[in-house]
């Protein structure tokens, strides 16, 4: 069976982005889609919903049911949390490509050092793959490339809390984005935590917002593939308010008692009860540097409604590109693509994809 023709297995296909990942590749490639998770019957009842989907049980967390989910497929998409990456290594050593869109940067580490394995097996992996991780990567990538020299890079994510958020995506807000975590500042590794140290970002059809530390892959992965000294990550929220509650509960030592006090699930539960707030998102990465001897700052954003649909639609093309010959290995984003691509089915889908550049005396 050739490549082209073998099935496409999406993990999480049911869920908040992977259902949207299984309709793109549905409409837009000819092989098997394979909706997988641990329900059959949410499986099932979601591949009768979306012609060229078939179900297929899978628990990621034992590999007892790897073979038979692994049977007939060419590429294998993750939409979930992962806590080790068992099945990455799994696809990998049976030569299957593997697409990520984890913004732990913990297991992405972890899935590097299967680089020979798929490099033997002849497959790809592409991790780092979404909003942010993803874009962000390829914008800071191709901003350094139109400079002599860099002196720091910003990404700012602003998420809208009317958005309907999956169950995986809220606990890892709480239990991994606003914990403790080290940076590159001014080329050294510095400790910081979530919701800490604001810095004032102009973002597009928001304004002026302080935005606060967030432990998103991005900034980890380009401060050891780049020479970039300083790389920084930062998260705000639509509601002004909701933002500053947040850093204030961080700041007065509060955070954690209120999250033990509450507990993760209910506080899933109310995330998704949330009655207010935009469906819009904004990811918006700044570059500072030099171009003959004078300061130049490139600014890239990615703004729309629903950026869980972004990160699919994301997530779909790169998926569909692996169709064709790829260097084999395991690669993040900016190592195999370009953003123009990714880009133009962001605005074809509606969102709005935007740049500035200006110079500095």
């Amino acid at each position: 069976m050739s490549r082209t023709d073998a099935s496409i297995l999406v993990v999480g296909g049911y869920g908040t982005i992977g259902r949207t990942v299984c309709t793109e590749l549905a409409d837009r490639t000819r092989g098997k889609i394979l909706t997988a998770g641990r329900s059959p019957e949410k499986a099932r009842r979601f591949a009768d919903s979306v012609n060229g989907v078939q179900p297929r049980i899978l628990d990621v967390t034992g590999r007892t049911g790897y073979a038979d989910a692994l049977a007939d497929v060419g590429t294998a998409v993750m939409c979930l949390d992962q806590d080790t990456p068992q099945f990455a290594e799994a696809c990998l050593e049976r030569g299957i490509d593997y697409v990520d869109i984890s913004p732990t940067d913990s297991l992405l580490r972890e899935i590097e050092s299967f680089d020979d394995i798929a490099r033997e097996r002849e497959a790809t992996a592409v991790l780092s793959v979404g909003l942010s991780p993803g874009m962000t990567n390829l914008f800071v990538a191709e901003a350094t490339d139109k400079l002599d020299s860099v002196e720091r890079a910003d990404i700012t994510l602003l998420l809208g809390l009317g958005e309907a958020f999956g169950p995986d995506t809220v606990k890892w807000t709480i239990e991994d984005a606003l914990g403790p975590f080290s940076v590159r500042s001014s080329g050294e590794p510095v400790s910081v935590i979530g919701l800490s140290d604001p810095r004032v970002v102009d973002i597009p059809g928001w304004g002026l917002r302080r935005a606060y530390r967030v432990n998103l892959a991005d900034q980890h992965v380009l401060a050891r593939t780049t020479n970039i000294p300083t790389v920084e990550s930062r998260l705000c929220y639509d509601s002004r308010i909701v933002t500053r509650y947040l850093a204030m509960l961080r700041q007065t030592g509060l955070y954690q008692p209120a999250v033990s006090l509450l507990g993760i699930d209910r506080i899933v539960k109310l995330a998704d009860a949330v009655p207010f707030g935009s469906q819009e998102s904004v990811i918006k990465v700044e570059v500072l540097g030099q171009v003959d001897g004078r300061a130049k700052q490139i600014e890239r954003w990615v703004r729309g409604p629903d950026q869980a649909r972004a990160t699919a639609i994301v997530t779909a093309r790169v998926t569909e590109a692996l169709g064709l010959p790829q260097s084999t290995g395991v690669h993040h984003i900016q190592n195999l693509f370009s953003s123009s691509p990714l880009s133009d089915a962001l605005v074809e889908a509606g969102y709005t994809v935007g740049r500035s550049e200006q110079c500095r005396d």
